[in-house]
């Protein structure tokens, strides 16, 4: 009998990504995935027993990278320019995000756990943006006459902004400018 192939997660999870940014969550299933990866089906299903555990935990891996590049962006002399330049990095988090409303929360306990790590995350990614912009303030560089809390919702929005149309580096730069105008005090 041959020895199953294993799997790379971070090929499985670079594929995942591509396939629900490319047929979205319905298109989405383990034999267009297995194909992309060149495994059989059944290989899959020894990691995930459901397409929402994979989804799921691709989205935890993900929220993990941009949560951890958060703090070096913050203690960058331009902290704001480079969070800007991170969600760049990441902007097909909000694409992803949208899947959120169709997968069962409740399908397995893994998923239920990993939605559960998602949304500490979201709340992590907050906390850490709002404490930039409260260092700004102090600085007199971002305004205070604005909630704090509306600021950060702002400055997580950027990731919706298309980039298309341009370098992702020319992307963060014109967000940047945008963000940066509305912020000043």
């Amino acid at each position: 009998m041959g020895r199953m192939k294993a799997i790379d997660e971070v090929e499985l999870f670079q594929e995942t990504e591509k396939l629900i940014l490319e047929a979205g969550y319905a298109g989405f299933h383990f034999k267009a995935l297995s194909q992309r990866l060149g495994v059989a089906r059944s290989t899959i299903y020894n990691y995930y027993s459901k397409k929402e555990e994979l989804i799921t935990a691709f989205m935890v891996h993900l929220l993990r990278q941009v949560v951890e590049r958060m703090d070096t962006a913050a203690e960058s002399e331009e902290p704001l320019r480079s969070l800007i330049t991170l969600w760049g990095k990441y902007a097909n988090i909000h694409q992803m995000m949208q899947v959120m409303p169709y997968i069962d929360k409740e399908a397995t306990e893994k998923v239920e756990k990993s939605v559960k790590e998602m949304f500490a995350l979201l709340q992590q990614m907050r906390g850490k943006i709002k404490t930039i912009l409260v260092q700004e303030q102090k600085k007199g560089k971002v305004r205070t006459d604005i909630q704090i809390d509306t600021l950060v919702g702002m400055v997580m929005a950027t990731v919706q902004i298309p980039y298309r149309h341009s370098s992702e580096e020319h992307w963060a730069e014109e967000v940047y400018q945008l963000i940066r105008d509305a912020l000043k005090s």
